[in-house]
């Protein structure tokens, strides 16, 4: 998962006097699965029903959302239509195919991203995300 493994997030949970329900436990095993996987709560759901038929799109929802808050994942709006959710804690940016919607990490150095003060307009910066925006190999093969 790049981050926390199931065990540390049980962990997590527990010390924040959180149950660690059998749902939640699936779902941290789910975000275990490929790594850069960048998976939507509606793809989690569809592979949590193999396993859990009675799980519902609002429970997944709502543990994504206990994870964000955790800092276990981190919500991305690429432009896809849907949240993707990104497990990887180490400090990257992401790139998307414009056609089928993979996203995969990229660790790049994008330099020191300034806003000029009279550009900011009272508003406080706190992080950037760069998105890089292509065509994936499987996409340009499929075309030729």
């Amino acid at each position: 998962m790049g981050g926390l493994s199931t065990e540390g997030l049980k962990t997590a949970f527990r010390a924040r006097g959180m149950r660690v329900t059998p749902q939640r436990e699936l779902v941290f095993r789910l975000l275990e699965g490929p790594a850069g996987d960048h998976p939507t709560a509606e793809v989690l759901h569809v592979r949590a029903r193999q396993i859990m038929p009675t799980l519902s799109l609002k429970t997944v929802y709502s543990i994504l959302g206990e994870l964000a808050d955790l800092g276990a994942v981190r919500p991305l709006d690429l432009g896809t239509g849907s949240m993707r959710y990104c497990t990887s804690r180490t400090r990257h940016h992401h790139l998307i195919c414009r056609r089928c919607g993979r996203v995969r990490d990229v660790h790049v150095d994008v330099g020191s991203l300034e806003i000029p003060p009279d550009e900011r307009r009272g508003f406080r910066v706190q992080g950037y995300e760069v998105i890089f925006q292509g065509v994936c190999t499987e996409c340009l093969g499929r075309r030729a």
